[in-house]
């Protein structure tokens, strides 16, 4: 009995410490010197190059040429962390991912496996569903696949997203994967607080590009430890009329690996094109207003 307790005590106190650093410890991306401000203006103008340099490298400067785009993909989910966070019912069933440029209305239709067919998107960030064959608000929010869809989206216009943030600051060297790189930490403000998430860009010296991408996620859908964050990894970039697009977006937990086979999620584009849509089609309520890039209001 006296056994029993003291495992049961054991527990306990694992869950009420884990539960404290949850609550109070919550991942900084910054460096030294980007907490204690103490960077020089030829360094901040030097980050706010990097990630500028990079957007136009990838050719994502001329990305309001266009107002959608469309991607056939699968999105893969690993291991026991890659079940606990896949927030679809499939797993690897390819989806065509229809997204407006610069805000967050999307849609996601599953195009084989026994879910083929479930259409579901956000509009102005409310999640609504396909039945009966036309589009219904009045269904049960799914956070997760609201939180994908929104995700997904972001990811691929993330340094157009990135460089209107209003704090930026170079967050110094690196190597990854036999490349030298050079980050930017990307924020809404100089603190670790769990009102606005942190980036780190990595840039590639060599090819100018976005390589990869270090971030917090701190209004996940589920109950994440606050202290974790997460990495992606841009491969396969390759030229769709002009502009630059990673076919291979590789997610793993805190800093990037050179092993990507080691993953929590892969994403794998087969297929993309730009306005092979009217955007008309992602915005099928016209009660509901355009928030634009705007997060909802918590």
């Amino acid at each position: 009995m006296k056994k029993s307790l003291k495992i049961i005590l054991v527990i306990f106190l694992v869950l009420l410490t884990f539960i404290l650093i949850s609550t109070f410890w919550v991942a900084d991306l910054r460096t030294p010197e980007i907490k204690n401000n103490t960077q020089t203006e030829a360094q901040i103008t030097h980050a706010k190059t990097l990630l500028k340099n990079a957007i136009k490298k990838q050719g994502m400067d001329k990305i309001s040429d266009y107002t959608t785009y469309t991607m056939e993909a699968t999105d893969h989910w690993a291991g026991m962390l890659g079940k606990i966070g896949n927030p679809y019912r499939w797993n690897g069933d390819k989806m065509a991912l229809r997204f407006s440029v610069g805000d967050f209305d999307g849609q996601i239709e599953v195009l084989e496996g026994n879910q083929k067919g479930f259409k579901a998107g956000i509009q102005s960030w409310d999640y609504y569903e396909s039945t009966d064959n036309a589009f219904n608000t009045n269904v049960t929010d799914n956070a997760g696949l609201t939180f994908i869809t929104a995700a997904l989206h972001y990811f691929i216009e993330i340094g157009n997203r990135l460089d209107t943030a209003p704090f930026i600051r170079y967050a110094g060297t690196a190597e990854l994967k036999g490349k030298q790189i050079e980050k930017v930490f990307v924020s809404w403000g100089n603190a670790a607080t769990k009102d606005y998430d942190q980036y780190v860009v990595w840039v590639g010296k060599e090819s100018g590009l976005i390589e990869a991408l270090t971030f917090t996620t701190r209004d996940n859908y589920k109950p994440t430890p606050a202290f974790m964050y997460g990495s992606l990894h841009f491969d396969d970039y390759r030229n769709i009329d002009g502009i630059l697009i990673p076919f291979k977006q590789t997610a793993q937990i805190g800093e990037p690996s050179n092993d990507i086979t080691n993953y929590v999620h892969q994403l794998l584009i087969s297929d993309f094109k730009w306005n092979s849509f009217p955007l008309e089609d992602l915005r099928p309520f016209k009660n509901i207003p355009s928030i634009g890039n705007d997060k909802p209001k918590k």
